[in-house]
């Protein structure tokens, strides 16, 4: 059996194999590195630095492989996944003659800054129209849509 100086953490492992920790991790777990979890902490075997997964991930074409592998499945889960602010959008635009509140009124009723409520009219998390003067009209009905809703006081 080797000796402790012989076991490196999860850390120490990707910093040698010039990886993240949590590729490590993932190896491990799918068994391309041999690890033992001692005290809540895996301890690898410096010899695994030489394992064939680890000289693979670290090749560049295997190294750009992985990139842009990860790419695709990201924009899959994001196009699978229906966009939250456009359903809400809807569901604001068909409520007939909706209220709405001045920024500070709508500050006022929530829990938000008036920081944060600009920032979620920019991102289309809320519903709400830009007068000439600059100042928002923010529609009453983003104080139904579940982000909100537990914001308003």
């Amino acid at each position: 059996m080797a000796t402790k100086d012989q076991f490196l953490t999860t850390r120490e492992f990707a910093a040698q194999a010039k990886i993240s920790t949590s590729t490590v991790t993932k190896m491990i777990k799918e068994g391309k590195i041999k690890a033992e979890k001692k005290s809540g902490k895996w301890q690898i075997d410096a010899n695994q630095l030489n394992a064939e997964a680890v000289t693979a991930f670290n090749k560049p074409e295997t190294a750009v492989a992985n990139k842009k592998a990860a790419k695709p499945a990201e924009k899959k889960a994001a196009a699978e996944k229906p966009s939250p602010p456009k359903k809400d959008s809807a569901f604001a635009e068909n409520k007939a003659a909706s209220k709405t509140y001045s920024l500070s009124e709508f500050v006022a009723m929530t829990y938000l800054t008036e920081f944060g409520v600009k920032q979620w009219l920019k991102q289309g998390r809320l519903t709400g129209k830009q007068e000439a003067g600059g100042e928002w009209q923010i529609d009453a009905a983003n104080l139904e849509r579940p982000d909100v809703k537990h914001l308003v006081r």
